[in-house]
């Protein structure tokens, strides 16, 4: 059964760089928690960074939700994080599809491919967008060739401690 998707993108502000490391640690630390709290609920959370490897934005996340009120919940709860107050959305991208990531890198392309996936990833074709798992060897040259998202998989204290 498809189940919907929703791929948010953040970037970092300056402003948290002028925080005092123990304050960023402490923001950090309350923001992994609350991402792996929602981890453990209904449908799937994953978390990606994108730290050097998107100049657009610093992390990504995926989830997948049998009903729009999940997505909701989870952008209505985020924005009670003191986190938020230092992050920027930059595209929030809302599908359909079915599936479930795994552990490889991500490559996201919002309005898909001009050619068929590479061999090697493994496909979640949603109704407008597709999303492509594996190695970093087949996802790179992809990415630099159509654009798109390349992001790692990580915790949700990894993707923080990378910003």
């Amino acid at each position: 059964m498809p189940r919907l998707w929703g791929f948010s993108l953040y970037r970092l502000l300056p402003e948290f760089r002028r925080l005092e490391a123990e304050h960023q640690e402490h923001l950090k630390e309350e923001f992994a928690q609350f991402l792996a709290r929602w981890q453990e609920k209904e449908g799937f959370l994953r978390v990606y960074s994108l730290v050097g490897l998107s100049p657009e934005a610093d992390f990504l996340l995926w989830q997948g939700a049998s009903h729009p009120r999940a997505l909701q919940a989870l952008r209505r709860e985020m924005h009670r994080t003191r986190l938020m107050g230092f992050l920027e959305p930059v595209a929030l991208y809302l599908d359909r599809g079915e599936g479930e990531p795994g552990e490889g890198f991500l490559a996201l392309f919002p309005f898909g491919l001009e050619g068929g996936p590479p061999e090697g990833a493994r496909v979640f074709q949603g109704e407008g967008l597709l999303a492509l798992e594996g190695p970093w060897e087949v996802l790179f040259p992809l990415a630099l060739r159509e654009g798109g998202y390349l992001a790692a998989r990580r915790t949700p204290r990894e993707a923080l401690d990378e910003l």
